[in-house]
């Protein structure tokens, strides 16, 4: 089977949402199948235009100086990137389309390719419609005609499961997958400071606030006091995002922990394996996931092998055990989750072993190569 996958910018890994792709696209490369991932905007790191990323073929479509031109070069590079598009699925006679890139003016051209070519066109999705729930009515009649273009969905919750499929008949849930090999080659470097570590987004607050104020709980509770904290993410672009995260940085110094709470900011995507590995307790506190998602980084937390403290939000307890692979608790219980941390700080042979058994689900529950027949199967199913 000959498969092209249009995307964004993500491949090679560029971000968290990169890894899913890359997981999947690795996988099926795996099994013989011919990916080919296109890039709807040039790289923002240096990177060459073309090339085969541990066997997955890519290409970006525009040039770097598409985000310095004016509105005639956009236009120009977007639809140069359309006619390659058009190229690719007609000489490389591609058997599907999937799309990671959900822009309307993409998917419309790239439907009547694939009608042309009697190709399905899948899109994965990982949440719901961007604002979708606070639209108007004529609004979400628009999205829904958008989505209505794709011939089916990749899935990554059993909640965007049961959305979809009131627009298509042709769902396939793939849960949050990671690539197996991501922490083969982490050298862990232990410091002087003992730490819990998480990171975070610029797109959504997961909990942020409450990961601060569970740390300050523990250190309250804890007769050792032997964690700091670090925070891995572009804090300023959150606060932009979302100014009352601005209060995080008010309760640590209100609270007297700068010298137990730390920003490390944006890291390389390449270096925050060596960083999770090295801690001692990775830390995730949301209390729903309003877009519908999953965790994308409970897959890498588990595969680090480094004990995980979670509340029980959204799906997780569908893959994961409490005490054998991870440690939960409810939603809103911060007191709970310092006091699990201080279970980690006091007991760390148990939780060495929850760590340990984290990683063998993680190789099961959160590699593609669990799901990729059934994914196979599925695009096969919906072949025209």
């Amino acid at each position: 089977m000959k498969i092209i996958l249009i995307a964004s910018y993500y491949f090679p890994i560029q971000d968290v949402s990169s890894l899913r792709i890359h997981s999947y696209c690795k996988a099926l490369a795996k099994r013989g199948i011919d990916i080919h991932v296109l890039m709807v905007y040039p790289a923002h790191t240096e990177c060459p235009e073309n090339g085969i990323f541990e066997g997955v073929h890519y290409s970006f479509l525009s040039e770097k100086k598409y985000y310095y031109g004016n509105i005639l070069d956009k236009l120009y590079f977007r639809f140069s990137g359309l006619n390659n598009i058009k190229k690719f699925i007609f000489n490389k006679k591609a058997e599907v389309v999937l799309s990671y890139h959900d822009n309307i003016l993409t998917n419309f051209f790239v439907k009547i390719f694939t009608l042309l070519a009697s190709i399905p066109f899948v899109i994965d999705k990982t949440e719901y419609p961007y604002g979708y729930f606070q639209m108007s009515q004529f609004r979400q009649l628009m999205e829904r005609i958008n989505l209505s273009l794709f011939d089916g969905f990749i899935v990554i919750s059993n909640t965007l499961k049961d959305f979809y499929s009131k627009i298509s008949k042709n769902v396939f849930l793939l849960p949050m997958t990671i690539d197996p090999n991501r922490f083969e080659h982490v050298e862990i470097r232990k410091g002087h400071d003992k730490y819990v570590s998480l990171t975070f987004g610029a797109h959504n607050r997961d909990g942020l606030l409450d990961s601060v104020i569970t740390f300050h709980k523990y250190l309250n509770k804890s007769q050792k006091k032997s964690f700091k904290l670090y925070l891995i993410g572009d804090y300023k672009t959150l606060c932009q995002n979302f100014p009352e995260c601005l209060n995080i940085e008010k309760y640590i110094q209100e609270n007297k922990l700068e010298n137990d709470i730390f920003f490390l900011g944006r890291k390389p995507i390449q270096e925050v394996p060596a960083i999770l590995a090295g801690a001692e307790c990775l830390i995730t506190t949301p209390t729903k996931y309003v877009s519908g998602g999953f965790p994308t980084k409970l897959g890498e937390y588990m595969l680090s092998g480094v004990p995980v403290v979670a509340t029980n939000a959204g799906e997780i307890s569908d893959y994961v055990t409490d005490k054998h692979d991870i440690f939960l608790c409810e939603v809103g219980d911060l007191d709970g989750m310092a006091d699990q941390i201080i279970f980690i700080e006091d007991n760390p042979v148990d939780a060495i072993l929850v760590g340990k058994n984290a990683i063998e689900t993680a190789q099961v529950k959160f590699n593609a190569d669990t799901y990729v027949n059934g994914l196979l199967e599925f695009l096969n199913s919906i072949k025209k």
